[in-house]
């Protein structure tokens, strides 16, 4: 299946999952939809992403108009709410991250809810996170990693070579040690767990981090507390969180779960302390709605609203 077909059919799938009186025989002819090619699920993905990025910003009220529409007037609408005319759509969605025009090429790539531990041909180990991808390049003199999306943890290899991880703000040089590389939409972090790592940005700032230090960078690079060291556990499944915010939990939680992870602003700001799940994010939802004010709407399995109580 091509990409412009794989995600006209996730908008179809779009319109038709969002309907109360979804049959189960429907239900599951998606579910083998979803799990006939890896290419229909980076289409979902791509698509609710581009749904929440247009949606959400309207309010509330006019995403509810949108989704619980009767199914025929339900598609019109999402593709007009997305702003979109014949193959428009799929021009957008194809840029965006997790399809090919965008990471669907990379060397290494995961999927929603996958994680993948392999080492390199210099003998570094390397982990990435959920919906992340990563370009390779081991040369006579260099050694250079090139980070598209998503995050990554390195057991770098000592070696003559330097090790460059590329990201969009700048680059991470490290050798013979360990680090944590997260590529954000409008900044780079950076965690160092072992000694010798160093940031250099695109307008050359520079800064070496101590173990158990981190960065947050663009142009400009400033120190991340302590409490954002949890940052880096991912590797095992879990997420541990000291005083983040709500906002951030969804955040990291969101990779993990298919479909459309919302948090209000409002309920965005609170703040949270402790340990969850990222392989069971509803285990990990339940607990946040157990013990604060929130209150946790689905709108179908692949859209779930979090707002204050």
């Amino acid at each position: 299946m091509s990409s412009r077909a794989a995600i006209e059919e996730a908008i179809e799938w779009s319109a038709c999952l969002r309907d109360e009186s979804l049959l189960p025989s429907e239900r599951h002819a998606f579910e083998r939809w979803l799990d006939a090619d890896p290419l229909n699920a980076q289409a979902w993905n791509a698509v609710q992403g581009q749904v929440q990025r247009v949606l959400m910003p309207a309010g509330e009220t006019h995403a509810r108009r949108v989704l619980q529409a009767p199914r025929p007037s339900r598609r019109h609408l999402l593709r007009g709410a997305l702003a979109i005319a014949g193959m428009g759509v799929v021009t957008q969605v194809l840029r965006q991250p997790g399809m090919p025009l965008a990471e669907f090429s990379a060397d290494l790539r995961t999927g929603t809810g996958e994680r993948l531990n392999t080492q390199l041909a210099d003998g570094s180990r390397l982990v990435l996170d959920a919906q992340s991808a990563v370009d390779i390049e081991m040369g006579t003199d260099v050694r250079r990693l090139s980070l598209r999306t998503g995050k990554i943890i390195l057991d770098v290899s000592h070696d003559p070579r330097p090790f460059n991880i590329l990201t969009t703000f700048g680059s991470v040089q490290a050798n013979g040690t360990r680090l944590m590389v997260a590529a954000y939409e409008s900044f780079t972090h950076v965690w160092a767990l072992g000694p010798g790592v160093r940031i250099s940005t695109r307008s050359n700032a520079q800064l070496a981090l101590q173990p158990d230090q981190g960065a947050r960078f663009n142009d400009l690079i400033e120190r991340l507390a302590a409490n954002r060291s949890g940052e880096s556990t991912w590797q095992d499944g879990w997420l541990n969180v000291q005083d983040w915010s709500l906002g951030d939990v969804i955040s990291a939680l969101q990779p993990y779960r298919r479909g459309i992870l919302r948090v209000s602003p409002n309920a965005a700001r609170l703040r949270v302390s402790g340990v969850f799940s990222l392989d069971h994010s509803d285990r990990a939802l339940a607990a946040l709605a157990q013990t604060m004010p929130l209150r946790i709407q689905r709108y179908s399995d692949w859209w779930v609203s979090v707002d204050l109580a």
